[in-house]
């Protein structure tokens, strides 16, 4: 038959009870929302007991066919207004949860057509859950109890009701779920329970986790087009990764909650959120995310109670610096504050520095920092140039600056969109000395065409505290100067002045100086070096190149570094004229600078034979040397021509004297560099006496 409603059961069942039994056979029978199909029911007129069998049952609440559906009721219950069974013992083919034998009470309203069931007993692995659903008309609802069942099965079956992410996985989930709707829609839905060992990926590999238990609270409710969401979850074990971020509960563990809404348009308002991540970051506010987007978060307004470190480096900085030289950052110290972003751009940041610490090997680092900064994208409302609203001020106790200790120093200044300014003039203790900063301003920071000018006084430091820090052979003086319109623009570095140093009891001046992609991989930096008076006894034993005494001047022009390796210059060194110092050049000098010259096996031979052999040192007139290095080829001369074409680098003087006379013209560079290094660090030629 077509349609026959289920008080045609009740009917045939009285006029047959002058049988034992009644049996009736229904094609189809249809309920608000509800069909039931190949319908057998048996009832046993002796003890009251009735058997269905339905073929297939289809509700909404189901999502899909149950079928081979078989239930037996102690006792029919069968009123004017009502027809059902408690306690009856079902068995079905449920999808998703495979053959199932179950206990169950049934409740059929004859007049409203509502359909009431409860079923205990539904297994599923080691799990099991308890279901009460109702049905009126087209509304129903429904309310389970979980216990220790496997996600998975449950994601394939929710996954019939509400859109889930493609993600594989196993776990185990003890919860209370309740839900509502009208026909086919899902208008409410809460969930209160707790995940354990959730293990999960999806196909990417950009989202997993391993053995994570999660409590979490949630509800839902649709509004027109739009769901309403309010929803608290906390993790404390278990490891997850949202790629690149990689979070371990277990150490540090979660706590998270949020109220906003989902729209139909893929975009999620969050009316308010708290985050607390243990040892790490403590946060709250207001966001709004659009997944269309490719830069998804729209607006941002949070207040930061707190920011940890080194928690929040390791966690949520260090996964986004692995390919920069800041992967190994040790820090320590707190920060808080507030952000606030609007139309996907960073619109205004504050950040309270408190005992904040942070250096990276030897490059670069401060600690015991304190202070605020201030950033905006224009200035407050009622202030003409935002250099009072957005003043800042940070204070640290010391620091590294590529192998520089750095002392106390303190910097007031305004930044805002992408400019830098200071507003007093800053002292840098460095080493002995200091670093005056008088100026220093940026524009369009953080892009290519990044540019900023210095003005700044170097108070004298330490030329050997500066060595020791570099690794450098040691030798004394002291270097400072003027740096006036240092500038950076176009990618290019540039010293409007010229810098003086006094090193080796002399000056060295540094002129034209220019640096090219400081920043990139490929350095190339240009500069003119002068010498005058260099005090050679302080500068020789600095180098272990073999002791002299006198003084030296001379030149460094056009000197090109490339990757900061000499690649050309125009060099001249040689003893300044009217020089009356004492000049004296011992054996091992002698010989180290025969072998720049390409005579070092026969200055060995003079040198071990014959008187001079008993002599530690000579008497010279004068000395010197150039080299233009050009293509890798350095062509070398000296103070004076020689015979047989040479070039004098020592000219003689007095008794006991010695000529060292170079007759190399063009020498390898890279092979000159090697000998004079082994020269240095050897222990000098061995003279027979």
């Amino acid at each position: 038959m077509s349609r026959l409603v289920l008080p045609a059961v009740a009917a045939a069942a009285v006029v047959a009870h002058a049988v034992e039994n009644a049996t009736l056979s229904i094609d189809r029978i249809e309920g608000e929302g509800w069909t039931l199909e190949g319908v057998e029911a048996t009832h046993q007129l002796t003890n009251g007991s009735v058997r269905i069998e339905i073929a297939r049952l289809d509700a909404p609440i189901f999502r899909q066919q149950l079928q081979r559906v078989t239930i037996e009721c102690p006792r029919l219950e069968l009123t004017a207004a009502r027809f059902g069974c408690q306690g009856a013992s079902v068995t079905a083919q449920w999808p998703g949860f495979g053959r199932q034998s179950l206990r169950a009470s049934i409740a059929y309203g004859r007049r409203d057509d509502s359909l009431e069931v409860s079923i205990d007993g539904l297994g599923m692995g080691p799990g099991t859950m308890s279901l009460m659903a109702s049905m009126r008309e087209k509304a129903w609802s429904l309310d389970a109890r979980l216990q220790r069942m496997p996600l998975d099965r449950l994601a394939q079956i929710a996954a019939l009701y509400v859109p889930l992410p493609q993600l594989s996985g196993s776990g185990e989930i003890t919860a209370s779920v309740s839900a509502s709707g009208s026909g086919s829609q899902l208008q409410t839905a809460a969930f209160d329970g707790r995940l354990d060992s959730l293990t999960m990926n999806n196909e990417s590999g950009s989202l997993a986790s391993d053995k994570l238990s999660l409590v979490l609270r949630a509800k839902v409710r649709s509004e027109a087009s739009d769901w309403r969401f309010d929803i608290e979850a906390i993790s404390e074990s278990g490891q997850a990764y949202f790629d690149p971020i990689f979070f371990d509960f277990g150490a540090r563990p979660l706590e998270t909650s949020a109220r906003g809404s989902w729209s139909s348009a893929r975009v999620i308002d969050f009316e308010q959120f708290s985050l607390r991540h243990s040892g790490a970051v403590i946060a709250s506010g207001t966001a709004s995310v659009d997944l269309k987007e490719e830069q998804p978060l729209r607006a941002l307004a949070a207040t930061i109670q707190s920011i940890e470190f080194p928690g929040a480096y390791e966690t949520y900085l260090q996964p986004f610096l692995l390919d920069t030289s800041f992967h190994s950052t040790s820090t320590a110290g707190t920060l808080s504050g507030s952000v606030r972003i609007e139309e996907g751009v960073p619109q205004a940041l504050e950040l309270v520095f408190d005992n904040v610490a942070f250096e990276e090997g030897d490059t670069v680092g401060l600690h015991g920092l304190n202070g605020t900064w201030r950033w905006s994208t224009s200035a407050p409302s009622g202030s003409t140039d935002g250099s009072t609203a957005l003043r800042s001020d940070l204070r640290w106790e010391s620091g590294i600056l590529f192998g520089l200790d750095l002392g106390p120093g303190a910097l007031e200044f305004m930044t805002r969109d992408r400019q830098f300014r200071l507003l007093e003039p800053a002292r840098i203790v460095l080493l002995d000395g200091a670093i005056r900063l008088d100026s220093l301003r940026v524009r369009n920071a953080g892009l290519p065409s990044i540019a900023f000018m210095i003005d700044a006084v170097i108070e004298p430091v330490s030329v050997s505290q500066l060595c020791r820090a570099f690794g450098w052979p040691e030798f004394g003086g002291r270097v400072g100067g003027n740096i006036s319109k240092l500038r950076y623009r176009d990618g290019v570095l540039t010293l409007g002045t010229v810098l003086h140093a006094q090193v080796f009891d002399g000056t060295a001046t540094i002129s034209d100086l220019r640096l090219e992609d400081p920043f990139g991989q490929w350095p190339r930096f240009y500069s003119n070096i002068a010498f005058d008076q260099l005090d050679l006894e302080l500068l020789t034993s600095a180098f272990s190149f073999g002791r002299i005494t006198g003084r030296l001047s001379g030149a460094i022009e056009g000197l090109e570094l490339f990757n900061w390796t000499p690649v050309a210059f125009d060099a001249r060194l040689y003893t300044p004229p009217g020089d009356r110092s004492r000049h004296r050049i011992s054996q091992r000098a002698v010989e180290t600078l025969g072998s720049l010259g390409g005579s070092r096996a026969s200055v060995t031979v003079a040198l071990s034979s014959g008187f001079l052999r008993f002599f530690e040192d000579f008497n010279y007139d004068r000395l010197g040397l150039s080299c233009r290095l050009e293509n890798e080829v350095c062509v070398m001369d000296g103070i004076a021509p020689a015979p047989n074409d040479g070039y004098y680098l020592v000219k003689g003087k007095g008794l006991p004297r010695i000529d060292v006379i170079g007759n190399s013209r063009r020498v390898d560079w890279p092979r000159l560099v090697s000998q004079l290094v082994a020269a240095t660090q050897s222990g000098g030629p061995t003279i027979g006496r």
